[in-house]
């Protein structure tokens, strides 16, 4: 039977995750998983346990981030090589994590997602300036890198792994498609208002919701 509180719920964290992780630029994970453990609840609903919500987190960044990809490649900044190398790596890694994932205990899982919640804010504030001139990727380098950001963001699914958790269990239909399809609709909307929104405002944004949810998950 299908429960029309966990529609609308799941559509609502969808949305958000969708329009800030195309607002910001980021995979959407960041808000997703703290937003699946502590909400549902407080609609009544059952707590979603850490498996499931980074399995369910794993089903909005992988059709959140083809969503918002099939937009970026439109831009002539868009790199194939950078996108192929690190890429193919991210695929790897994100899906030994989520192998990983099941051999530790919940409160590991939430302390690797509050150590990349703590990374991502302390990147915030580091200025990077970009290079016009043309910059030789390093294949071998671009792949370690994406390999080691997947093994550790796909331990709380941010890093996508999406048929590996589908396969394992922990992405309950019902949940995920409203979940989905509110990320879909409304990265675009998010990536066309990041680039009339001032950066320090995006910034943000981001930074209240990552110590929220830090905060949430330590108390």
């Amino acid at each position: 039977m299908i429960n029309i509180t966990t529609i609308i719920v799941m559509l609502v964290i969808g949305i958000l995750g969708g329009f800030i992780s195309g607002l910001v630029g980021i995979g959407g994970a960041i808000v997703i998983y703290p937003a699946l453990l502590l909400l549902p609840p407080l609609f009544g609903l059952p707590t979603y346990s850490a498996y499931i919500a980074s399995g369910l987190t794993s089903s909005q960044v992988f059709f959140s981030t083809l969503s918002g990809s099939l937009n970026a490649y439109k831009s002539k900044n868009f790199s194939r090589t950078l996108i192929l190398n690190m890429g193919s790596g991210m695929v790897i890694g994100s899906m030994l994590g989520a192998i990983l994932a099941n051999l530790i205990n919940v409160q590991f899982v939430n302390t690797v997602y509050i150590i990349i919640a703590l990374l991502a804010l302390i990147l915030m504030f580091i200025k990077v300036t970009p290079s016009t001139s043309h910059i030789k990727l390093n294949r071998l380098l671009l792949i370690t890198i994406g390999g080691i950001i997947g093994l550790v963001s796909g331990i709380v699914g941010a890093g996508g792994a999406f048929i590996i958790k589908l396969l394992q269990g922990y992405i309950p239909i019902n949940s995920a498609i409203p979940l989905i399809l509110g990320s879909i609709l409304f990265t675009p909307l998010g990536m066309k208002m990041g680039q009339k929104i001032p950066d320090y405002i995006q910034k943000t944004i981001i930074c209240v919701l990552i110590v929220v949810a830090i905060i949430k998950l330590i108390f």
